[in-house]
């Protein structure tokens, strides 16, 4: 999950109020409007449609939904497959907002999952939902990184959560 290390040093924001980042989906979620908004050449839509077959793969994957976490049975594991069913409209609106949203909790999920200790080495149960998401990562990581160098280059992005700072002698 080397990507989502990427993604987060790319979204994350700090509030300077409280003086600490904040919360990781409201980041992202103003992170990826703000891309989204920013991507004249339509980078993100061209991956989300080149990749429609992956991106289905992982809303289908019951394991990646926090609907079917609350009751983990079969028959939420059939309804955590909503978001896939409804990915289909979000394709032909073209609705990359909503689109990226769910697909981005799908594959937060497995990061809490692998961070806080629901995998074990030499495990399988989510290895395929693991490289689903790690290619996936693979392919937005760099069109967000063109919709940045492109147009938003000039972007005020915000205060850098926890910047380098040099060591005092």
């Amino acid at each position: 999950m080397g990507q989502w290390i990427a993604f987060n040093a790319l979204y994350s924001s700090w509030d300077s109020e409280t003086r600490q980042p904040n919360a990781d989906r409201q980041s992202w979620r103003v992170f990826i409007d703000r891309i989204l908004k920013l991507d004249a050449d339509g980078q993100l839509a061209s991956v989300l449609q080149e990749h429609k077959q992956l991106v289905s793969s992982i809303l289908e994957d019951a394991y990646l939904s926090n609907y079917f976490w609350e009751d983990p049975t079969p028959k939420q594991a059939s309804k955590s497959k909503k978001a896939m069913y409804e990915s289909a409209t979000w394709y032909i609106e073209g609705n990359w907002t909503l689109l990226l949203d769910r697909l981005l909790e799908r594959i937060y999920l497995l990061r809490c999952q692998l961070m806080h200790g629901a995998a074990t080495f030499g495990g399988r149960l989510n290895r395929t939902a693991s490289r689903r998401c790690s290619i996936m990562l693979g392919h937005l990581l760099p069109a967000i990184i063109i919709v940045i160098s492109d147009h938003g280059s000039d972007e005020d992005w915000g205060e850098t959560c926890y910047p380098p700072i040099a060591k005092r002698g």
